[in-house]
């Protein structure tokens, strides 16, 4: 007999779209759980004593693709997702989405928010790395989504099943959400 697959929500954006956001408020109302695709990374870089800096965790995930294939990180989360649901954030390889499209029942959810708010909310949150202007943002979100890096952000969110513009307040944010969740009966 074969093992039922999970129902896993894929939440994909650039920096500052809200897909932390939306992933927190599904999460909540739902109540499944959530994981950061990075989140291996993240131990890794511990673990070697590296600095979790985004340009690190990049090179850290490309040394493992090249390694393992680029759908190793998709397994391993996966395989963390306990019961028959869970919201996967921050997935930025195709691979990893042809993966979980063939192991999961698997709902992509794309968060797209102009440059100039992304830019505003990432001074709020202090993720802006290096980039003090908004033309370096930019130009490091245009050179992390490209070769040599195994991820492929702007591929991926061509890929999506759904997508939400993340422009205006919480409340209307939070209200297409509610909207995406009905759509697609994810309960």
């Amino acid at each position: 007999m074969e093992k039922e697959k999970k129902t896993i929500l894929g939440i994909i954006g650039t920096v500052g779209s809200g897909k932390d956001t939306a992933s927190d408020y599904i999460s909540k109302k739902l109540s499944i759980s959530v994981f950061q695709i990075s989140q291996p990374l993240k131990d890794l870089a511990k673990e070697k004593n590296i600095e979790p800096t985004r340009e690190n965790l990049i090179q850290i995930g490309s040394d493992l693709v090249k390694q393992n294939g680029p759908d190793f990180l998709a397994k391993l989360v996966l395989d963390k997702v306990i019961g028959e649901k869970g919201i996967v954030t921050g997935i930025r390889v195709v691979e990893i989405i042809e993966y979980m499209r063939k192991n999961s029942n698997f709902i992509l959810l794309g968060i797209e928010s102009e440059i100039q708010t992304r830019f505003e909310r990432s001074i709020i949150r202090n993720k802006l790395g290096e980039a003090t202007t908004l033309e370096q943002f930019d130009l490091n979100e245009q050179k992390e989504n490209s070769a040599p890096n195994a991820q492929r952000l702007f591929e991926c969110l061509k890929m999506a099943d759904y997508s939400i513009e993340n422009n205006g307040s919480l409340e209307e944010f939070y209200q297409k959400c509610d909207l995406f969740l009905e759509k697609f009966a994810f309960k």
